[in-house]
């Protein structure tokens, strides 16, 4: 990846390794006994933090690339007594695969994903078979995804990977787990929201 962070880190293997004793210290501290929350692109952790208010026993794990947006989220997390919520600098995909197979997920949180408009950039889009697979295996049945997005194209795109997934079906009738303001919420209002449950594998 030509993010410097990673390359920094080393290989793929090792930050997974890394990742994996994180999941580890979370479990060893009784953390995700009452079920786990992910969000990927956590920004400044404006969402997930006022989620784990509402949800104090629920381990919620924030993960994002770019460590000014890490650290901002940490600083309001311990302004915080909310000791079951974590934020940390994680690719999505090395995050889910670093996770032991005790660690399962309830919901998964998109929200404004970077949409790579681009057609030659598609390919970087966290939306696609690969991560829907992953993703699905770390998800207890019945466990949500949920997406939000300004880029109508990006919907489109995601909601039909979806769709069309043997492991997830769509909630045309599921709202939106909490409305909170956010950084991205606010520059961008107009946006399109779906969500989708993890079913069994056959």
């Amino acid at each position: 990846m030509s993010n410097a962070f990673l390359q920094r880190c080393g290989e793929s293997t090792d930050r997974i390794a890394r990742l994996r004793v994180f999941w580890e210290e979370c479990l060893e501290e009784g953390l995700a006994e009452d079920g786990v929350t992910l969000e990927l692109g956590c920004g400044h952790g404006h969402w997930l933090t006022a989620y784990a208010e509402q949800r104090p026993r629920q381990l919620c794990v924030g993960a994002d690339l770019i460590t000014k947006r890490v650290e901002r989220a940490n600083r309001k997390k311990e302004k915080r007594n909310l000791p079951r919520l974590r934020f940390l600098k994680a690719e999505a995909m090395e995050l889910i695969k670093g996770m032991t197979p005790e660690v399962t997920l309830d919901e998964t949180i998109l929200l404004f994903p970077d949409p790579w408009p681009k057609k030659r950039h598609h390919k970087r889009r966290l939306v696609n078979d690969e991560f829907l697979d992953a993703l699905a295996e770390r998800t207890v049945v019945g466990g949500r995804l949920y997406f939000r997005t300004d880029h109508e194209e990006y919907f489109t795109w995601a909601l039909e990977k979806v769709s069309k997934h043997a492991l997830w079906r769509l909630l045309p009738e599921e709202p939106w787990p909490l409305e909170h303001e956010t950084y991205f919420q606010n520059i961008l209002p107009k946006h399109q929201s779906f969500a989708a449950e993890a079913t069994p594998s056959s």
